[in-house]
Parts: C-alpha cells; sequence; structure tokens
C-alpha cells in the first residue's frame, strides 16, 4: 500500500459521521454542466459526488483512499442515490484506463499532475464540461499547505489543446484561496 493511501486512508477513517459540503464553484456551475454522466477526479468521500448525483448525473468516483470512497458510498446510500466508485492511484500512467467516456469531470480540492490531462481529456466527450477548484499558491502563501498542491495564477488557462476555457477565477473565503476553472472539450 502507498504512502499517500495510507494518509488518505488515516485522514478519512478519523472523520465524523457528517458528510462533507459540495464546493461552492461546483453548486454556482451545476447547471453548466452537460447533462448525463461525471467523472468525480480525487472524489474523496464525496463532497462533489453527492451533489451531482441528487442533481441526477450518473457519477463515477475516483480516489486512492478506499475509507473516503467506502464513506461516500454510505453516504450517498444514506440519501438514496447511487454512486459508483473506484480506488484509483490517480498519478499512476493510464490511471483511467477502461472508464469508458463521460459528459463532465470533475476535480474538487485536487492539483491533477500534468500526465492525468492528457488522460482526462480524451474520457471526456467532445462538447463536455471539465470543471477544477482548488487551492492556489496564495493559500500556501497564508496557510502553509504545501505548494506542490496549489495552482499559480491562470497555470490551468491553457492546460491542454483540446479543452477551451470558458470560466477562470479565484476567491478567497473562509481561510481558503481557490482557483476555479470550467472548460469545454473541443
Amino acid at each position: 500500500m502507498s504512502a499517500a493511501r495510507d494518509k488518505w486512508n488515516a485522514r478519512y477513517q478519523s472523520k465524523g459521521a457528517q458528510p462533507p459540503s459540495a464546493p461552492s464553484f461546483l453548486q454556482k456551475h451545476i447547471d453548466s454542466l452537460k447533462p448525463g454522466s461525471v467523472l468525480d477526479i480525487a472524489a474523496g468521500d464525496g463532497a462533489a459526488s453527492l451533489l451531482l448525483a441528487r442533481e441526477g448525473f450518473a457519477v463515477i468516483a475516483l480516489d486512492i483512499s478506499e475509507n473516503g470512497l467506502e464513506r461516500l458510498a454510505a453516504f450517498a446510500k444514506e440519501q438514496g442515490n447511487q454512486v459508483a466508485t473506484q480506488v484509483c492511484d490517480l498519478e499512476q500512467p493510464g490511471a483511467l484506463g477502461g472508464l469508458g467516456q463521460f459528459d463532465n469531470a470533475v476535480i474538487t480540492l485536487y492539483k491533477p499532475v500534468p500526465e492525468l490531462w492528457q488522460e482526462l481529456v480524451e474520457h471526456v466527450v467532445p462538447g463536455g464540461r471539465v470543471l477544477l477548484t482548488t487551492f492556489n499558491v496564495e493559500h500556501h502563501v497564508q496557510t502553509g499547505f504545501s505548494r506542490r498542491f496549489c495552482l499559480e495564477p491562470g497555470e490551468l488557462e491553457a492546460v491542454h489543446p483540446g479543452l477551451e476555457l470558458i470560466e477562470y477565477s479565484s476567491t478567497a473565503s473562509g481561510g481558503n484561496w481557490m482557483d476555479h476553472y470550467l472548460f469545454r472539450r473541443l
């Protein structure tokens, strides 16, 4: 088992019984997503997946943590929704292999490694959406959170030639400094 998997399993095992809250950027832009299916990248215990399932999307949630995905599945069941889950180390080559295509991909509180972007774009249908919301470098400056997991200003504006940037913004709220991206797959 990897150190990252062990770390995240321990973190989710120690969390309380409350489901996570959906990211505000996703809540604000859920109507911008294409109806249908969503691939939730680094889903954790379901902050995005739970909202997406409630809104009628067919969701497949990927995460490195079995414990996070078990929590997500339990929360979804309690809410009367279904979310398919799959343990996946997103930093390994071919991590998305065999998953097929999706109408949307959602990434929250995770900075994908550059190699994942090529795979991700291949798994989103033309006209589909990719929504990302995660910490930016100001979060590192203000909190000491690892810079490795924080985005530089505008870092992803031209992340892949197959993605058209629809919206980019930065926010500061509740002690978090975040960057938000919404793309359309060309």
